[in-house]
């Protein structure tokens, strides 16, 4: 028997399988599988492009499989219409289909009561107490995903348009926007904001990672973007705990905007703390969490330590490289 989890976001998708003992079988990437966002012909190609070479690995009938999707739990009859394309583009019937941010907390703390932030392209956190559940954000990037890449770049490109209107005193934010991304001019500024010939969402997103550069070098802006993000992705997991009424929760988190960028991390962090929540690292990346999660709830119990082991081994060999 062999077991598949499959990790969906705006930017990049993972796909991770493993055998009975939990020992790496074979793993591979793609593009974004946000279904609202990038549309079906996207969602159908990259979905392909993950699992086709993974055919020759395995038999469908013989793994049990858990997609971890954005968009999943946000528009009728969601599950049916997955299930149904990834049946048809690569001949596995998934035996699970879960939104992005559930396989994010079964790798966080292991399948078991606590709350998951995701703040990657989007943002969006999960929590679960026995057998309640809630998420919390993660209406897309036209009315939510606050403290996101997305909400970061936007933020970032707001700001630098009111520094070349006059309305805001020109800084490092636009002076260093242009050169990293190669714009001239104002035109070429609008143009990478609504080029239709380019994924919007994740262009933006890019963003981030300019912005935080920027911070580093001790711009006020840049950092003030950040620190109100972090506030931001504090109160959604607070809502979480409210809603739970979870006495002093485990919060863990994954995500570029909360891995990679230390100011962001470092204030959600300490806000958290402060409050007697228990925020730690991951132990499972999502892609591994689905793979649990896939065993529990096929099962009915925890994988034994041998296997958690085994995907923790594979956890530290993508970390080395």
């Amino acid at each position: 028997m062999y077991y598949l989890g499959v990790d969906g976001g705006g930017t990049k998708t993972l796909a991770c399988i493993v055998d009975d003992k939990g020992k790496l079988v074979f793993k591979n990437i793609s593009g974004p599988t946000n279904i609202l966002e990038n549309g079906e012909v996207i969602f159908r190609k990259n979905i392909r492009e993950l699992l086709t070479p993974l055919l020759s690995e395995i038999k469908p009938e013989e793994t049990i499989s858990c997609f971890g999707l954005p968009a999943v739990g946000e528009f009728r009859d969601d599950i049916k219409m997955l299930r149904k394309i990834i049946k048809e583009e690569v001949q596995i019937e998934p035996n699970f289909i879960v939104n992005d941010v559930v396989v994010g907390w079964a790798g966080g703390n292991l399948a078991r009561d606590g709350i998951h932030l995701v703040a990657g392209t989007g943002t969006i956190a999960y929590g679960r107490k026995g057998n309640r559940e809630v998420r919390v954000s993660g209406w897309g990037s036209i009315i939510g995903d606050e403290g996101s890449a997305y909400y970061i770049g936007v933020e970032t490109l707001r700001e630098v348009s009111k520094e070349l209107d006059g309305r805001s005193k020109k800084s490092l934010l636009s002076i260093m926007l242009f050169e990293e991304l190669g714009l001239k001019d104002t035109l070429d500024f609008i143009n990478f904001i609504y080029d239709p010939n380019k994924d919007k969402r994740s262009e933006i997103a890019s963003v981030a990672k300019i912005t935080y550069e920027i911070a580093l070098k001790g711009e006020k802006k840049a950092i003030k973007i950040f620190k109100e993000s972090a506030k931001e992705l504090v109160l959604t997991v607070v809502t979480v705990k409210k809603k739970l009424r979870l006495m002093y929760p485990v919060v863990t988190y994954s995500g570029s905007v909360i891995e990679k960028n230390e100011i962001m991390r470092t204030e959600f962090i300490k806000a958290l703390h402060e409050e007697g929540y228990k925020v730690r690292p991951p132990q499972l990346s999502p892609v591994l969490g689905a793979i649990v999660y896939a065993y529990v709830n096929y099962h009915g119990y925890y994988p034994d330590n041998s296997f958690i082991e085994n995907l923790k081994k594979i956890e530290r060999s993508e970390e080395n490289g």
